[in-house]
Protein backbone atom coordinates (compact mmCIF):
# COMPACT_ATOMS: atom_id res chain seq x y z
CA UNK A 1 0.00 0.00 0.00
CA UNK A 2 2.45 2.49 0.73
CA UNK A 3 4.55 1.21 -1.79
CA UNK A 4 1.97 1.85 -4.30
CA UNK A 5 1.13 5.31 -2.94
CA UNK A 6 4.39 6.43 -2.61
CA UNK A 7 4.93 5.49 -6.66
CA UNK A 8 2.27 7.54 -7.49
CA UNK A 9 3.30 10.61 -6.38
CA UNK A 10 7.00 10.38 -7.36
CA UNK A 11 5.66 9.96 -10.70
CA UNK A 12 3.70 12.68 -10.45
CA UNK A 13 6.15 14.70 -9.00
CA UNK A 14 8.64 13.23 -11.36
CA UNK A 15 6.40 14.98 -14.86
CA UNK A 16 6.25 18.25 -12.24
CA UNK A 17 9.55 18.79 -12.21
CA UNK A 18 10.59 17.22 -15.45
CA UNK A 19 12.85 14.37 -13.94
CA UNK A 20 11.30 11.19 -14.40
CA UNK A 21 14.19 9.26 -14.97
CA UNK A 22 14.85 10.24 -11.22
CA UNK A 23 11.62 8.03 -10.43
CA UNK A 24 12.85 6.03 -8.61
CA UNK A 25 14.94 8.00 -5.86
CA UNK A 26 11.92 10.31 -5.51
CA UNK A 27 9.79 7.48 -4.66
CA UNK A 28 12.43 5.78 -1.97
CA UNK A 29 12.12 9.55 -0.69
CA UNK A 30 8.44 9.51 -0.02
CA UNK A 31 8.75 6.07 1.04
CA UNK A 32 10.75 6.96 3.59
CA UNK A 33 8.32 10.09 4.85
CA UNK A 34 5.31 8.38 5.06
CA UNK A 35 6.29 5.42 6.74
CA UNK A 36 8.21 7.93 9.29
CA UNK A 37 4.98 9.60 9.90
CA UNK A 38 2.68 6.33 10.38
CA UNK A 39 5.28 5.65 12.91
CA UNK A 40 5.15 8.93 15.03
CA UNK A 41 1.48 8.90 14.50
CA UNK A 42 1.30 5.83 16.18
CA UNK A 43 3.91 5.96 18.78
CA UNK A 44 1.76 9.75 19.83
CA UNK A 45 -1.48 7.81 19.91
CA UNK A 46 -0.57 4.93 21.76
CA UNK A 47 1.11 7.29 24.26
CA UNK A 48 -1.67 9.32 24.65
CA UNK A 49 -3.84 6.68 25.18
CA UNK A 50 -1.78 5.25 28.23
CA UNK A 51 -1.62 8.73 28.88
CA UNK A 52 2.19 8.98 28.61
CA UNK A 53 1.90 11.76 25.83
CA UNK A 54 4.84 14.32 27.33
CA UNK A 55 7.54 11.48 28.23
CA UNK A 56 6.83 10.03 24.75
CA UNK A 57 7.03 13.40 22.88
CA UNK A 58 10.37 14.20 24.72
CA UNK A 59 11.90 10.58 24.27
CA UNK A 60 10.87 10.55 20.39
CA UNK A 61 11.97 14.32 19.52
CA UNK A 62 15.36 13.29 21.30
CA UNK A 63 15.94 10.26 19.32
CA UNK A 64 14.87 11.56 16.00
CA UNK A 65 17.11 14.66 16.70
CA UNK A 66 20.19 12.02 17.42
CA UNK A 67 19.27 9.78 14.78
CA UNK A 68 19.82 11.96 12.07
CA UNK A 69 23.36 12.84 12.78
CA UNK A 70 24.57 9.75 14.14
CA UNK A 71 22.62 7.10 12.62
CA UNK A 72 22.43 3.75 14.14
CA UNK A 73 21.00 0.32 13.70
CA UNK A 74 18.10 -0.78 11.57
CA UNK A 75 15.32 -3.79 11.49
CA UNK A 76 15.21 -5.68 7.96
CA UNK A 77 11.34 -4.83 8.26
CA UNK A 78 9.02 -1.78 8.44
CA UNK A 79 6.99 -3.63 10.92
CA UNK A 80 10.15 -5.31 13.04
CA UNK A 81 11.17 -1.83 13.04
CA UNK A 82 7.49 -0.22 14.26
CA UNK A 83 6.94 -3.34 16.73
CA UNK A 84 10.31 -3.04 18.76
CA UNK A 85 10.80 0.47 18.54
CA UNK A 86 6.99 1.17 20.16
CA UNK A 87 7.59 -1.12 23.05
CA UNK A 88 11.09 0.46 23.62
CA UNK A 89 9.74 3.88 23.57
CA UNK A 90 6.82 2.78 25.69
CA UNK A 91 9.30 1.60 27.93
CA UNK A 92 11.21 4.44 28.49
CA UNK A 93 7.87 6.70 28.78
CA UNK A 94 6.43 4.57 31.44
CA UNK A 95 9.63 4.18 33.62
CA UNK A 96 10.80 7.30 33.21
CA UNK A 97 7.12 8.60 34.59
CA UNK A 98 7.38 6.33 37.36
CA UNK A 99 11.17 7.13 38.52
CA UNK A 100 10.26 10.48 38.12
CA UNK A 101 8.52 10.65 41.73
CA UNK A 102 11.79 9.37 43.09
CA UNK A 103 15.02 11.12 41.51
CA UNK A 104 16.55 13.79 42.97
CA UNK A 105 18.02 17.32 41.39
CA UNK A 106 21.83 15.41 41.78
CA UNK A 107 20.62 12.12 40.16
CA UNK A 108 19.53 13.51 37.45
CA UNK A 109 22.98 16.00 36.66
CA UNK A 110 24.83 12.68 37.12
CA UNK A 111 22.83 11.02 34.72
CA UNK A 112 23.33 13.83 32.30
CA UNK A 113 26.84 13.96 32.85
CA UNK A 114 27.31 10.28 32.03
CA UNK A 115 25.14 10.74 28.76
CA UNK A 116 27.36 13.32 27.68
CA UNK A 117 30.36 11.57 28.32
CA UNK A 118 29.48 8.44 26.93
CA UNK A 119 27.44 10.27 24.23
CA UNK A 120 30.42 12.35 22.83
CA UNK A 121 33.24 9.33 23.19
CA UNK A 122 30.39 7.01 21.09
CA UNK A 123 29.74 9.93 18.41
CA UNK A 124 33.40 10.54 17.91
CA UNK A 125 34.47 6.62 17.88
CA UNK A 126 31.52 5.56 15.45
CA UNK A 127 28.97 8.17 14.09
CA UNK A 128 27.48 8.48 11.83
CA UNK A 129 27.03 4.57 11.81
CA UNK A 130 24.27 4.25 9.10
CA UNK A 131 23.86 2.04 6.20
CA UNK A 132 21.91 4.67 4.38
CA UNK A 133 25.80 7.15 4.68
CA UNK A 134 27.41 4.47 3.04
CA UNK A 135 26.73 6.23 0.07
CA UNK A 136 28.10 9.63 0.88
CA UNK A 137 32.15 10.92 0.96
CA UNK A 138 34.77 11.13 3.68
CA UNK A 139 34.27 14.59 4.02
CA UNK A 140 30.53 14.59 4.60
CA UNK A 141 30.44 11.90 7.42
CA UNK A 142 33.12 14.23 8.85
CA UNK A 143 30.96 16.73 8.97
CA UNK A 144 28.10 14.75 10.27
CA UNK A 145 30.80 13.47 12.93
CA UNK A 146 31.31 17.00 13.77
CA UNK A 147 27.49 17.99 14.08
CA UNK A 148 26.81 15.49 16.29
CA UNK A 149 29.41 15.84 18.45
CA UNK A 150 28.26 19.82 18.61
CA UNK A 151 24.29 18.81 18.63
CA UNK A 152 25.34 16.80 21.98
CA UNK A 153 26.97 19.39 23.83
CA UNK A 154 24.17 21.68 22.71
CA UNK A 155 21.66 19.01 23.67
CA UNK A 156 23.06 18.85 27.08
CA UNK A 157 23.25 22.55 27.67
CA UNK A 158 19.66 22.58 27.20
CA UNK A 159 18.69 19.77 29.73
CA UNK A 160 21.01 20.71 32.31
CA UNK A 161 19.12 25.12 31.73
CA UNK A 162 15.61 22.96 32.13
CA UNK A 163 16.72 20.64 35.23
CA UNK A 164 18.30 23.92 36.68
CA UNK A 165 14.91 26.15 36.22
CA UNK A 166 12.88 22.48 37.77
CA UNK A 167 11.40 21.52 34.91
CA UNK A 168 9.24 18.49 34.38
CA UNK A 169 11.68 15.78 35.95
CA UNK A 170 9.77 13.09 33.95
CA UNK A 171 10.21 14.83 30.50
CA UNK A 172 13.67 15.19 31.48
CA UNK A 173 14.55 12.11 32.35
CA UNK A 174 12.41 10.74 29.29
CA UNK A 175 15.23 12.74 26.88
CA UNK A 176 17.85 11.44 28.96
CA UNK A 177 17.05 7.69 28.83
CA UNK A 178 16.30 8.47 25.00
CA UNK A 179 19.32 9.61 24.16
CA UNK A 180 21.31 6.80 26.08
CA UNK A 181 19.06 4.26 23.46
CA UNK A 182 19.38 6.15 20.71
CA UNK A 183 23.22 6.98 21.19
CA UNK A 184 24.13 3.01 22.37
CA UNK A 185 22.46 2.15 19.09
CA UNK A 186 25.22 3.16 16.78
CA UNK A 187 27.53 1.03 18.84
CA UNK A 188 29.06 -2.27 16.60
CA UNK A 189 27.56 -4.45 19.77
CA UNK A 190 23.90 -3.20 19.01
CA UNK A 191 24.19 -4.63 15.62
CA UNK A 192 24.76 -8.08 17.60
CA UNK A 193 21.49 -7.60 19.64
CA UNK A 194 19.38 -6.52 16.76
CA UNK A 195 20.10 -9.68 15.14
CA UNK A 196 19.54 -11.81 18.26
CA UNK A 197 16.04 -10.24 17.71
CA UNK A 198 15.42 -10.37 14.58
CA UNK A 199 16.58 -14.61 15.03
CA UNK A 200 13.76 -14.29 17.49
CA UNK A 201 11.26 -13.05 15.04
CA UNK A 202 12.27 -15.12 11.94
CA UNK A 203 11.49 -18.25 14.29
CA UNK A 204 8.22 -17.07 15.79
CA UNK A 205 7.10 -16.01 12.26
CA UNK A 206 7.78 -19.52 11.20
CA UNK A 207 6.13 -21.71 13.75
Amino acid sequence: MINHVSERIAKALGIYVDRTTEVDYIRYGIEILIRGLIKIIILLTTAILLDLFLPMLSVLFTFIIFRFFTGGHHYSTYIRCLFVGLIIMLFISFTSSKLSLFIDFRAILALLCFSIITGLFLAYKYAPSNHFYKKISESQKRKLKKSSLSVIIIWGGAVYTLTLNSYSTEVILASLSGFLFQIGSIHPYSYLIVNKVEHLLERREVS
